[in-house]
């Protein structure tokens, strides 16, 4: 039976885009190797991110610094990886709910629910704030000095729902950050695959997927 549910931000409730990413690859590349494709820079990006290993733990802020400037070493550009990081958490700053999120969870009362989020915890705190959304408790990166999709950060969010792994489902877009991860500590998964993408046979399945948050009521009231 479930008895509450987790969320990721970052392109389940908030929209940061993918063109936020080109653009600041855009602008890495303009400045340091005009030749190279934009859109392949975000991939090696994403590698190194969700792949840093680090003796304590380091902040998103410098973690996407760092995972950069390693990026930017592959393609052999020199230069400050600073700047555009700076730039990527600006854009990131304004960014708005997805246009059926406060609906959906409006339709949620009475069922505890918590954000787990990579993420800062002040910055994560304050953009929840500015659109609005509303959580019993907000678990990210910083706070349980761990990152998606290592268990620490859903064992985290766990304790403080008061839950057992198979009484809640984690939503969210991300097939290894939040399918694996939430899968690795046995909590039922919801795919949110707003760009249609065709998962391979070597990803990460997930329990149930949808294009957008609209169906998760239902979906879960089925599962209640």
């Amino acid at each position: 039976m479930i008895r509450a549910v987790t969320f990721d931000a970052f392109g389940t409730l908030i929209d940061t885009g993918r063109d936020v990413l080109i653009h600041v690859a855009r602008a890495v590349c303009q400045d340091h190797r005009p030749a190279l494709p934009p859109e392949e820079l975000p991939a090696t990006w994403a590698r190194y991110f969700f792949n840093a290993e680090y003796d304590e733990f380091q902040n998103l802020l410098t973690t996407t610094e760092d995972s950069l400037a390693k990026s930017m070493a592959d393609y052999r550009m020199e230069g400050d990886a600073g700047p555009y990081v700076e730039m990527l958490q600006r854009m990131w700053s304004h960014a708005k709910a997805y246009p059926e999120a406060s609906r959906v969870l409006a339709r949620m009362d009475g069922l505890p629910r918590a954000v787990v989020s990579n993420a800062d915890d002040a910055f994560l705190k304050d953009l929840l704030r500015k659109n609005g959304l509303t959580f019993d408790h907000v678990i990210t990166s910083e706070g349980a000095r761990a990152y998606k999709p290592r268990p620490r950060i859903f064992e985290m969010a766990l304790a403080e729902l008061g839950a057992e792994p198979d009484q809640v489902v984690h939503v969210g877009d991300s097939l290894t950050a939040d399918v694996e991860g939430a899968g690795r500590v046995g909590i039922r998964t919801v795919w949110v695959n707003r760009s249609g993408v065709v998962r391979g046979a070597s990803d990460p399945q997930p329990d149930h997927e949808i294009r957008d948050l609209t169906p998760l009521p239902e979906l879960l009231a089925g599962l209640r």
